[in-house]
């Protein structure tokens, strides 16, 4: 007996509580409105009048009728589960005593693990059931319970075998045949699974899950035509079942037939407002349509319905994060995690959450722990490598992403990934032939091709790298990157003119990437436009405050301009994050020189002249500062260090040497054509928004056939309809 069947007692009693009420009121109204005594056929008229209004009354939509419906069912619940567990209890301690008095009674031993069962202890009922097998003797039912509590703890392979003994043992049944179809699925065995559903059905013409079952086994295995006719047929029989209504949902998906498929799902949903597949599914239809909001009222709901629904929490998550609540995504996120600590797609879409807000530790956390449930999902190991990435663990992170390629060589994000990271880590060989590859197999993949501009660049092929860039920004004109590398190429190339243009073009598009900044920086310093090189030294400084050459290069930009105290300032930065930079040193010494504060220029030259002794520059820019603060003995002796290393240079210093101090040693920083060389960011693998079957995997059936027994299974299920109502929304 079904929780569709039987189990709508509870609503059964109010029905038939409401009849019976409005008849009694029907009679009393025809008694108190007819004088001198009512015929006995208007007591009939009254009471049919009164029933129906009664009846009427009971499946009214209004929220009086629905309080009161739901506060019925939950009594009816409370009452079927008293009746039930106390009836149990008392099974229990007969069986027990019936165990406790004949330790061969390995029929009373299989029946107390099935009372057990029943009562939520499957531990215990799997070790009796152990030793019935095991003696060889037992009842008939016990090898079928034992399989079951075998497929029950995720044992599959060994619920099948025993599943086998039971039949040579009992002969053919329904059941058995039933839970061979579960342990077969469960396994992945899709077209054994289709058969032992078939054998099912052979049995029992009637069995509706195996029918349902068989259909969504067809589907899995690719026959999507032979499965919707199948479900179109049982739905066309049976209007009132939801399961192959959602079912029927899934496979219009699986056609990209969205709008189709929304409405079998609601049409389940006004069938079963409780049933949880249907409304899941609905969520991720709405979600993958960009209706975020609508995807989150559903999951919100079903979350109030089954709080334990581990999915309908991680998807709320996903369309949370989309509207921008990230917070709140985030507490969704944990809550998954807390009720579906063990199942891969609650692990992998927390994860890569994390990863999109570089909450990179705990994604790292979150992707190694799906890993360890499913190591055959390519997109764990992508992500996997992206973190290893993010936190510059690049050879792991390549080890990653090789070996996502070589799972799927056609994979475009697991090739991409790993021609990106082969060449920042200079293997630029493996990156041409990957990205070569990765071309051939897909042409109009933009950033492919970015990312052979890099190589090209990195090998210092800039005449090629250029090329690979125009064709970038060509099929994607409004892409920052591409014209900033195509800035870098023409900069390195020293066509400034081109190199500034590219640049602004870039700057136009995304104003705060630094690649671009650094970039028109450099031209900037190098025509001499000393305010257009402030600016963007400046912009570059606020967007990476800890790149020491950013602040050196702003540095020399106020430096000539004789900006002198803003200079100070940036060079003081720049020894911040890099205190023992014999060039931070110099170029603060010389702008403190220039400054007249001769006590602090002398200090940092002095240092630097210890790490480069054989510099004539430095002795003579040292010897300088010296003669200016009235240390003649020393700077002298500077200037004989000078004549000594460079006779030449000391010749040529003669005529200036007591006008200006020397600046040639003051140099722009470089451009890093590694780091500045622009990739598009790593690809993040995408959320997984599986879709929910209606069939209970978990659903396996005992053999029960003890009537005691059977009748408190039949109340235990009369309470979980009962309680079903209850949550009805």
């Amino acid at each position: 007996m079904g929780a569709r069947g039987e189990g709508r007692a509870a609503g059964s009693v109010w029905h038939g509580m409401c009849l019976a009420v409005g008849a009694a009121l029907g009679c009393a109204l025809v008694r108190m409105g007819v004088a001198g005594g009512p015929a006995p056929y208007l007591y009939v008229v009254g009471a049919l009048v009164g029933a129906g209004a009664g009846l009427l009354m009971g499946c009214s939509p209004g929220p009086v009728i629905r309080t009161l419906r739901h506060g019925w069912s939950e009594i009816m619940a409370a009452l079927f589960e008293w009746r039930s567990d106390r009836r149990l209890d008392w099974l229990r301690r007969e069986c027990e005593e019936a165990v406790e008095s004949r330790r061969d009674d390995h029929d009373g031993r299989c029946r107390l693990a099935t009372v057990l069962w029943l009562q939520g202890s499957p531990d215990r009922a799997e070790q009796l059931l152990s030793r019935v097998v095991s003696s060889g003797d037992g009842h008939p039912a016990a090898r079928h319970n034992f399989a079951v509590a075998q497929a029950h703890a995720g044992r599959h392979g060994r619920a099948l075998e025993e599943l086998d003994r039971a039949r040579a043992e009992t002969g053919q049944s329904a059941a058995l045949y039933w839970n061979t179809g579960l342990s077969r699925w469960a396994l992945g065995q899709y077209d054994e699974a289709a058969q032992a559903f078939l054998n099912t059905l052979e049995l029992d013409p009637g069995h509706l899950p195996a029918r349902n079952a068989l259909a969504l086994a067809r589907a899995r295995l690719g026959k999507l035509e032979e499965a919707s006719g199948d479900l179109e047929q049982l739905t066309a029989r049976h209007r009132r079942e939801p399961d192959t209504m959602c079912n029927l949902g899934i496979i219009h998906q699986s056609r990209g037939q969205m709008g189709v498929a929304e409405e079998c799902f609601t049409t389940a949903l006004r069938i079963d407002p409780t049933h949880a597949p249907a409304r899941y599914n609905r969520g991720v239809c709405a979600m993958l349509s960009g209706r975020y909001r609508a995807a989150v009222s559903d999951f919100s709901t079903l979350s109030e319905v089954e709080p334990d629904h581990a999915w309908a929490l991680i998807q709320c998550a996903i369309a949370l994060y989309r509207l921008g609540r990230k917070e709140r995504a985030l507490d969704r996120m944990r809550q998954s995690v807390r009720r579906g600590p063990g199942d891969f797609l609650v692990r992998y879409n927390s994860g890569t959450l994390l990863l999109r807000e570089e909450m990179i530790d705990r994604a790292v956390s979150e992707l190694e722990r799906a890993y360890e449930i499913d190591p055959r999902r390519i997109e764990v190991i992508i992500n996997l490598g992206v973190a290893m990435y993010l936190t510059d663990h690049l050879r792991r992170a390549l080890d990653h992403f090789r070996a996502a390629t070589r799972m799927d060589p056609r994979h475009a994000l697991a090739r991409y990934n790993s021609v990106v990271t082969s060449s920042m880590l200079g293997q630029l060989d493996e990156a041409e032939a990957e990205v070569e590859e990765l071309t051939g197999l897909y042409p109009d993949f933009a950033d492919a091709f970015n990312a052979v501009g890099i190589v090209r660049l990195m090998q210092n092929r800039l005449v090629e790298a250029a090329e690979q860039f125009r064709r970038v920004a060509d099929m994607t004109p409004r892409s920052a990157v591409a014209r900033s590398n195509l800035a870098l190429t023409y900069y390195l190339e020293g066509d400034l003119s081109a190199a500034r243009e590219q640049a602004q073009l870039a700057l136009e598009l995304d104003p705060d990437l630094p690649a671009a900044r650094d970039i028109a920086g450099h031209v900037a310093l190098e025509l001499n436009e000393k305010e257009d090189a402030v600016g963007n030294f400046r912009t570059l400084v606020r967007l990476e405050p800890t790149n020491p050459d950013a602040h050196a290069n702003l540095g020399l930009a106020y430096y000539r301009d004789d900006r002198l105290s803003q200079a100070i300032e940036s060079y003081k930065r720049v020894l911040v994050f890099s205190p023992k930079s014999p060039e931070g040193h110099n170029d603060l010494g010389l702008a403190y020189a220039k400054d007249k504060m001769l006590v602090e220029a002398a200090k940092h030259l002095g240092q630097v002249v210890e790490w480069r002794p054989d510099s004539p520059v430095l002795h003579s820019n040292l010897g300088l500062v010296y003669y200016f603060k009235g240390d003649t003995e020393d700077a002298v002796h500077e200037w004989r260090e000078v004549t000594r290393l460079s006779p030449r240079y000391a010749r040529m210093r003669e005529a200036t040497r007591f006008s200006a101090y020397d600046d040639q040693e003051m140099y722009v920083r470089p451009v890093d054509r590694k780091t500045r060389a622009a990739h598009l960011p790593l690809k993040i693998a995408a959320f997984r928004h599986s879709f929910q079957l209606a069939i209970d995997e978990r659903g396996h059936r005992l053999a029960i056939p003890w009537p005691d027994i059977a009748a408190v299974a039949r109340w235990k299920e009369r309470a979980a309809s009962a309680r079903k109502a209850a949550r009805r929304p």
